[in-house]
């Protein structure tokens, strides 16, 4: 009985569109991608998120069918709180970055700028345990931007499906 209940949660759903996170759909139109990033750490990430979502990611942009080109990628902090000895006991992190996602032909499908952003307390004499905390936010951060790259590349690419037979109620219609 327990064995049929996981299988139909698993079967809804994969049904209602469900993906694991960082899984989004990629159509055959841009199955091919290359990605080129000055950031060394953000292309990884989105390579290893495109190649789980079934996307072929290939260094040269003349074997892919469409480019993802990452630029203005940075990673900066402000100063959010001071205490009364003058130290800094809070920073306000951002992760910045622009894309233009276009086509072989070099068609133009999307260009877009990203930003994350975290508020860092930390107490100023715990400095080792502050570092560790705001590498592992940036990593985060790091993984967010990632994320939303991918959405937007998801939003650009269901325009570009080929179009199926639009349903009515009650009936098939042809488009």
């Amino acid at each position: 009985m327990r064995l049929l209940l996981t299988f139909v949660v698993c079967a809804s759903l994969t049904a209602c569109g469900f993906h694991l996170r960082g899984q989004l759909p990629i159509p055959d139109s841009i199955k091919t991608i290359s990605v080129q990033s000055d950031d060394r750490e953000l292309r990884t990430k989105l390579v290893e998120a495109l190649s789980f979502s079934g996307a072929t990611v290939v260094e040269s942009p003349s074997d892919a069918l469409a480019l993802l080109d990452l630029k203005n990628v940075r990673y900066e902090r402000e100063v959010l709180t001071i205490d009364d000895r003058g130290k800094v006991t809070g920073y306000i992190l951002r992760y910045r970055a622009r894309f233009t996602l276009t086509s072989a032909e070099g068609e133009s499908l999307r260009q877009s700028a990203l930003v994350t952003r975290r508020d860092f307390n930390f107490d100023p004499d715990l400095i080792l345990q502050a570092e560790i905390e705001e590498e592992s936010l940036r990593q985060d951060m790091l993984t967010d931007l990632t994320q939303q790259i991918l959405r937007q590349i998801a939003t650009v690419t269901a325009s570009l499906a080929p179009a199926g037979p639009a349903v009515s109620i009650g009936r098939v219609t042809r488009t």
